[in-house]
């Protein structure tokens, strides 16, 4: 018994040496780890990407005819969600031009910074109207550095952050010529939505051709699978699996390929999402 509680006074006595020689050198914090946060509408593509999986194999006896019509139906929803990406940053481009403009015409009629902001809040475009009328109420309430700060992180363009860079200065250090500032910003602007213009309409005609090309092509194999069986029998061995697999991959990586070349280039921000902005 003697020999227990010993021991456990030992270990109790160590334990306090580890925690103070512990404390006394410190302890690395260390950044927490951002949560990865999924998409909204993942359940549903996948549910898609499984109903097509499932109908392919169903329809042909093949698995890897499944396999091409999942992974292209997984593809497919991102080509026509780039497209819509694409005319919602140039709708906003436009909006935040417009803006510029209503607020050069606002300061230019000797209204003062605020005031310019809470009018024009009230009929501001719509792609940014929420976010100027969050701004007109922060506006109110803290400092107009501040809510400026956070009106360009919460609309996370780069426009946007040439308007609060002119309207910061112009609030904290009393620029002048905002106006003249504000309308160059505004021609910028314009430019930059007449260029994404011209390059989205040559990129439309990809689209259109890629969208026939596929149907073309998914067409084609249904027609051969009805009328000329015996064309398609050498894909029933495991090697025409294989190869067919080979094929499809070609298909999809090239659909990924069209993808990735249309997103929206990132271009770099004064005010990045991720800094803190102090109140």
């Amino acid at each position: 018994m003697r020999t227990l509680a010993g021991a456990m006074v030992g270990l109790l006595a160590a334990t306090g040496v580890w925690i103070c020689l512990v404390g006394w050198r410190g302890v690395v914090v260390r950044p927490a780890r951002r949560s990865v946060s999924l998409p909204d509408d993942l359940w549903w593509r996948s549910c898609v990407v499984l109903a097509a999986f499932l109908a392919g194999w169903a329809l042909t006896g093949w698995p890897a005819a499944g396999v091409i019509v999942g992974a292209v139906a997984a593809v497919l929803p991102m080509l026509v969600g780039i497209g819509r990406r694409r005319k919602d940053l140039n709708d906003r481009t436009e909006a935040l031009a417009s803006w510029a403009e209503m607020l050069r015409d606002s300061i230019s009629s000797h209204a003062g910074l605020r005031e310019a902001i809470s009018v024009t809040a009230r009929v501001a475009p719509l792609p940014i109207r929420s976010e100027v009328q969050e701004l007109a109420v922060r506006a109110e309430r803290e400092s107009l550095g501040v809510a400026l700060r956070r009106f360009g992180q919460q609309v996370d363009d780069p426009l946007a952050d040439l308007i609060v860079a002119a309207m910061v200065i112009a609030a904290e250090r009393q620029a002048q010529r905002l106006a003249d500032l504000l309308t160059q910003i505004a021609d910028a602007a314009r430019e930059m939505s007449g260029m994404r213009l011209r390059v989205e309409t040559g990129r439309a005609r990809t689209y259109t051709s890629s969208k026939v090309l596929v149907m073309f092509t998914f067409g084609l194999a249904i027609t051969l699978l009805l009328f000329a069986p015996d064309f398609m029998a050498p894909y029933d061995t495991a090697t025409g699996q294989l190869v067919m697999v080979g094929i499809g991959g070609l298909f999809c990586a090239a659909l990924w390929s069209l993808v990735a070349l249309g997103r929206p280039a990132k271009t770099p921000r004064l005010f990045a999402p991720t800094d803190e902005v102090a109140a």
